[in-house]
């Protein structure tokens, strides 16, 4: 990696547009919200074409800061799947997703009534993000290889709320939307996500690693992006994300961390060099989830074919992160969505 400024790139209407892969391949929209009041909420809605017929999983979780948690996931059809003409918002039987280019913002709901409802509004604080056109083949030479392909909204304001079980959550405050696809995604052994906000700032890192054994153009790729006074003040390469103290679990039968270290390096926009470093304990374990489990049938055989169990661990805490911007040092105080999605196992 290097520290070169990064070739960013506008993110064009047709960037945003859903690509619907024919192939083995996974596509989702997915909306993380930090509330102002401590709570942490999800909602996702991913078309697969994982099998013989596409499918549309939907998934959502509350997670109160009080401890309180609400999950809900629901396999649909790929037939109820409906894009609109421009193919930029969707609907499938009870959630909706509706972009609004002029304000850059979308409007999601979800009425799984009553267990789960949600109704919110995310608009971008200072537009929309990607590195190179946002796609990234595993094997350029190869393109049946596959590929991961991602847009961003490092740092959104999201008003609305969620009702579970008849009971009303404002959701008011900030959040992270992410547009990705991932052709034949089983191609990555993990995936390491850290989502970082307060107020006014934003700090995104996405990283994933590929196995062992294969002839890949990459063994570790990291993407981050920095928002400070909500502006995008940087778009890094040379970064990583660490897990530390892991043990065994035997719930997926994969080494889980206990701590977390981040750094991000390199150029802000107006060329000053940048570097960040977070380190976080992992003491408040959201979710631990067996993605098998809540595949459909016939994607969850596809996958077992190919690889070893995949499983996500997902943790919400309390962080500081220090700045360095050329002479300027800055600290940072929020909260840290971090993620594993484990695939395969590697060495830590």
């Amino acid at each position: 990696m290097s520290t070169n400024v990064v070739a960013t790139s506008d993110v064009s209407l047709g960037d945003l547009e859903w690509v619907q892969d024919p192939s083995y391949a996974t596509e989702a929209n997915t909306f993380y919200i930090h509330a102002d009041d401590g709570a942490f909420a999800i909602v996702q809605i991913a078309y697969s074409t994982m099998s013989w017929s596409p499918s549309v999983q939907v998934s959502a979780a509350y997670h109160g800061a009080d401890g309180f948690k609400k999950r809900h996931t629901a396999t649909l059809s790929g037939g109820s799947f409906k894009p609109t003409d421009d193919k930029l918002s969707v609907q499938c039987e009870n959630i909706k997703v509706t972009f609004d280019a002029e304000r850059k913002a979308y409007k999601v709901s979800l009425h799984a009534a009553p267990a789960f409802m949600a109704d919110f509004e995310f608009v971008a604080v200072d537009g929309f993000s990607q590195v190179n056109g946002g796609k990234h083949p595993f094997k350029a030479a190869d393109p049946a290889a596959g590929y991961v392909q991602a847009q961003f909204i490092p740092k959104a304001k999201v008003t609305g709320h969620i009702t579970t079980d008849g009971k009303l959550h404002d959701i008011s405050g900030s959040g992270l939307f992410v547009k990705a696809i991932q052709k034949v995604p089983q191609c990555v052994a993990r995936w390491s996500f850290v989502d970082f906000q307060n107020e006014k700032d934003a700090l995104l890192m996405y990283q994933f690693e590929m196995p062992d054994g294969y002839d890949y153009d990459f063994r570790v790729r990291s993407e981050g992006y920095i928002v400070l006074n909500n502006k995008t003040i940087a778009v890094t390469l040379d970064n990583f994300t660490k897990i530390l103290n892991t043990s065994h679990d035997p719930f997926s039968g994969y080494e889980i961390p206990s701590a977390a270290e981040y750094k991000w390096s390199g150029l802000a926009k107006d060329g000053r060099a940048i570097h960040i470093d977070m380190k976080v304990p992992l003491n408040r374990l959201l979710d631990k989830i067996d993605l098998l489990g809540e595949l459909p049938y016939l994607i969850r055989k596809f996958i077992q074919t190919f690889l070893t169990a995949p499983f996500v661990y997902q943790w919400f805490e309390e962080a500081t992160a220090n700045v360095t911007i050329g002479e300027e040092k800055l600290t940072l105080k929020g909260r840290v969505f971090h993620e594993n999605a484990f695939l395969a196992a590697l060495p830590n």
